[in-house]
């Protein structure tokens, strides 16, 4: 499988769905992502690798030709080769730091070709120009040490095989057949060709065979990478989806339970605040008290300012209803038209009385005008008060409030009553 048979393709639409059902489970990896794993596991492993194998090449050959050979030359050899691999070193760390190798991946793809088979060539060409200078026993041991070296760099560059073929190529494949068409120089030089035409064929076996399973290894891993982390987004995907279906329920529920002309509960909030109260009445044996009010000759103030003034005018006295009452637990409630009701959990009937004086004097100052009311030139408002047991249905109580409410009226309006 050609490593670059797939560039050029087009990527994905700008816009595409974040997650494709369909697909998860069933990804495969791209081929352009494989090369870019490829390259990035192949100078990650080799950087260091590459430049450590080399350095001990480096320095056994100098240990090795030294006596042979003009030291100065020597020297000169070892540092222009160090200075290669140092070259390819800084290539592979800017390309790892950079991530080139996703944005240009074929260039660093022959950047890394280019430099393998320079190197190659350097092993090479020092092989086949020592041969006129060192002994024939000190060639056999410096081919020695560059397939020792050919044999080692296997194991971190087979990752890319294009990489270490190139670089077996370079090194190797230009001594066999120097030692083949130079057979009658040396003694053993024919047997040597034969054998490392045959190693390098072993080679290019052993990279084929150790190539194949490790790419594949490394799709598996991406595509299980993939998977997991589509799976993580979507599960947080749907913990914000259920986290915002929760928040819109409760706001649904609020609003079934709040009136949308004063923010107070409804009469459905009433009804529900009940019967957790008395419940938890029954259970702590304390009392519950209720005030029921309702405005005095709203109707002729409707009639007179017209309805919005009248809703102004709701909206005015629920906010000073909700600072009447500052204890935890008292709830405020429109529970139809201008009626409103106060529900004063453990509150006792004197305690009640206050609150509900509290709340008539308030209005008072509030100094709302009615002209055509025949109680006051403000509005007033009729209060009736109720204390129970625990042993008190929901409705009972209400009923009770409500008789107390007609009492102030019946007592002549801007009037407090207890049932």
């Amino acid at each position: 499988m050609n490593l670059f048979s797939a560039w050029g393709r087009k990527s994905p639409p700008a816009g595409s769905p974040v997650y494709d059902f369909s697909m998860i489970y069933q990804r495969h990896m791209p081929r352009e992502e494989l090369v870019a794993a490829q390259l990035e596991m192949l100078m990650q492993s080799g950087r260091r690798s590459t430049i450590s194998l080399h350095f001990v090449g480096i320095v056994a050959t100098v240990a090795m030709f030294w006596p042979y050979l003009p030291l100065t030359v020597t020297l000169l050899w070892a540092a222009g080769f160090l200075a290669l691999l140092l070259a390819r070193s800084l290539l592979m760390s800017n390309a790892l730091v950079e991530k080139r190798y996703r944005t240009h991946s074929l260039r660093v793809y022959w950047q890394l070709i280019l430099g393998a088979a320079l190197t190659g060539v350097v092993w090479s060409s020092a092989y086949i120009l020592s041969t006129r200078y060192v002994p024939v026993t000190m060639q056999y041991a410096f081919l020695l040490l560059i397939v020792m070296i050919t044999a080692f760099s296997l194991g971190f560059s087979v990752v890319v095989r294009e990489y270490f073929v190139i670089y077996m190529f370079a090194s190797l494949w230009p001594i066999g057949w120097w030692c083949l068409i130079h057979y009658w120089d040396q003694p053993y030089n024919f047997v040597i060709g034969v054998a490392l035409m045959s190693f390098c064929a072993l080679l290019i076996y052993v990279c084929d065979q150790t190539y194949q399973p490790l790419r594949h290894m490394i799709a598996l891993t991406w595509e299980r990478e993939h998977i997991a982390r589509e799976l993580s987004d979507l599960t947080i995907s749907l913990r914000d989806r259920n986290r915002h279906l929760t928040n819109a329920r409760r706001q649904l529920t609020d609003l079934a339970n709040i009136d949308e002309l004063t923010g107070l509960g409804n009469r459905r909030l009433v009804n529900n605040v009940l019967r957790e109260e008395l419940n938890r009445a029954r259970r702590t044996d304390t009392e519950i008290s209720l005030i029921m009010l309702d405005v005095d000759h709203f109707k002729a103030y409707n009639d007179h300012y017209g309805h919005p003034a009248g809703d102004a005018v709701l909206q005015q006295l629920a906010d000073v209803m909700q600072r009447a009452t500052s204890r935890a637990g008292e709830v405020v409630a429109r529970y139809g038209g201008e009626e409103f009701l106060i529900i004063l959990p453990g509150a006792s009937a004197p305690a009640a009385l206050r609150t509900a004086d509290r709340l008539r004097q308030m209005i008072e100052k509030e100094a709302i005008p009615h002209e055509r009311s025949p109680v006051s030139p403000y509005i007033t408002i009729s209060q009736g008060v109720v204390t129970a047991d625990a042993e008190t249905e929901p409705d009972d109580l209400i009923k009770l409030a409500d008789q107390a409410l007609y009492s102030a009226k019946d007592a002549g309006r801007d009037a407090i009553a207890l049932e």
